[in-house]
């Protein structure tokens, strides 16, 4: 029997602080409870709700959203649980898909029935690797046209390595994926956050493992044009160059869970703790600046929340930060975060099966407030 499965990520794995696996079934009222208060961040019980499926995409990691131009939104997940749903409500110990897609509806409804699978043929995993045995996580998007732009890890499921970096390219008709590829970007990964300019730009966030730390993580930006999104250059200090091996570190974050997004006029990043297994802390700390490329010097003091999730008095790995502008309400963003077990402090797999809800985003609404914003 197979309890434990882990993807190692190798040399994007501190900086990821992502190495996967999966968790045990939570006894009941585990949880903490969060305040739903004005002036702090809290959970959002619906769109928590929303990733506790039962067909389809039932439990994953990821939870990158798009905001498409007809309301829509476009979900990219990595791996994932699809249509194994037992009886008893657990899932099998692995996984099944290493990514797959949804499309939500223009009113936003956080009801999970009204949210279904995109398909290829059939197919859930629309990002395919052309080499045999590689396979595609899917990261921060924005939609150019009548497409929606990604930036896919391709993972080797021999060595569990990166192996390249490549922008792929959804097509909203058909759920065909195009491809193109990506320079060579001096060992960052540029998975943080993408943003959609005013100036005709896309901006890209990346990170990069600060050398002589323990899972800190150097911050670039990179910018491509809208109409040319083969052509990218790099923050290099003052000045776009097109050598990545040039561009400037911009802030250094305590872990490689990043993600940086546009909020009310200002960009934001959030950045979770480094962890890499349980009780390994619980800070997600939050910054914001008016620049694309600079103001963010308080990323690694300024904590905005403290996840709540307890199992056996333990807390979960977790990572996966990913902050959702298209539901900002009354002057509060969203942004998720992922957790995936309490291993090694509770034992993961009982009988090949496990609950699904340690495998799932968690929702956090915070008051622009917070942030200044």
């Amino acid at each position: 029997m197979k309890t434990q499965l882990t993807i190692g990520m190798v040399a994007t794995m501190l900086c990821f602080a992502c190495t996967k696996m999966i968790a045990p079934r939570p006894e009941a009222n585990e949880n903490l409870a969060v305040s739903n208060s004005a002036v702090a961040p809290y959970q959002d019980a619906s769109a928590t709700a929303f990733f506790r499926r039962t067909s389809g995409s039932i439990a994953f990691d990821g939870a990158l959203s798009v905001p498409l131009s007809n309301g829509k939104v476009v979900w990219l997940f990595n791996d994932t649980f699809y249509d194994d749903l037992n009886s008893d409500g657990t899932v099998p110990c692995i996984f099944n898909k290493h990514n797959t897609v949804l499309i939500q509806p223009a009113n936003h409804s956080w009801d999970p029935a009204q949210t279904t699978n995109l398909l290829l043929y059939g197919n859930p995993d629309l990002f395919q690797s052309v080499t045999p045995g590689n396979y595609f996580w899917p990261s921060a998007g924005v939609e150019i046209g009548n497409k929606v732009y990604t930036v896919c890890l391709e993972m080797s499921s021999s060595t569990g390595q990166l192996v390249n970096e490549i922008l792929a390219a959804l097509n909203e008709a058909d759920n065909t994926v195009s491809y193109t590829t990506l320079p060579d970007f001096n060992g960052i990964d540029f998975t943080k956050g993408m943003v959609k300019n005013l100036d005709g730009y896309v901006y890209v966030w990346g990170g990069k493992l600060k050398p002589n730390t323990i899972g800190q993580c150097d911050v670039y930006v990179a910018r491509f044009p809208q109409n040319s999104p083969g052509s990218w250059t790099f923050w290099n200090g003052t000045s776009w160059g097109t050598s990545a091996a040039a561009a400037a570190v911009i802030v250094t974050a305590p872990s490689g869970g990043i993600s940086v997004s546009y909020v009310n006029t200002k960009y934001v990043m959030i950045v979770t703790n480094f962890n890499m297994v349980c009780d390994g802390g619980t800070a997600i700390y939050g910054a914001a600046s008016s620049s694309p490329v600079s103001g963010w010097d308080a990323i690694g003091t300024n904590v905005i929340y403290n996840i709540p999730d307890r199992l056996q008095g333990h807390t979960p790995f977790f990572y996966t930060p990913c902050i959702h502008p298209e539901f900002n309400a009354n002057n509060e963003f969203l942004f998720t975060y992922c957790i995936n077990t309490y291993q090694p402090c509770v034992a993961a797999c009982n009988n090949n099966k496990f609950d699904p809800d340690i495998y799932r985003p968690r929702a956090v609404r915070v008051p622009f407030s917070v942030l200044n914003l």
